[in-house]
């Protein structure tokens, strides 16, 4: 229990709204007992953090998991922008539900899944010196 103390100590204790959400009486006990530890100044803690690092930490760094962005959330964050590439994020075909219906024997279905599996093409990684990733052929 003492690491969550010295969790505490820098996040800041939480209020009675996150007490009730907890279903263990020993766990609600424990944190109304401790002292009223306040949120720590995160620029002070981490004094050469960019204010977009700092933004960042103070969401994340939060006990109650329903108060905190989830990790998609957290990676559109502005902090994570310099290492985004449009590139790194093509725009996805639309989904072909022509077949989701169809009424099609079993090997006729297997001959449609072996055809999509053979036409697949990965997108090859920007840090490969391979251009076929599939058969690492130069």
């Amino acid at each position: 229990m003492d690491q969550l103390t010295q969790i505490m100590k820098v996040t800041g204790v939480p209020g009675p709204e996150f007490i009730q959400k907890l279903d263990s009486l020993e766990a609600k006990n424990y944190i109304k007992a401790l002292p009223r530890y306040p949120r720590k100044d995160f620029s002070t803690l981490f004094p050469r953090a960019s204010a977009k690092g700092i933004d960042l930490l103070e969401k994340m760094l939060v006990l109650d998991g329903d108060e905190r962005p989830t990790a998609e959330l957290a990676l559109e964050h502005p902090y994570f922008d310099s290492l985004r590439e449009p590139d790194d994020f093509p725009e996805p075909t639309p989904y072909d539900d022509s077949h989701d219906n169809a009424t099609l024997s079993l090997d006729e279905w297997k001959r449609l899944c072996f055809r999509e599996v053979k036409s697949f093409v990965p997108f090859p990684r920007r840090d490969s010196k391979r251009k076929n990733t599939l058969t690492m052929s130069p």
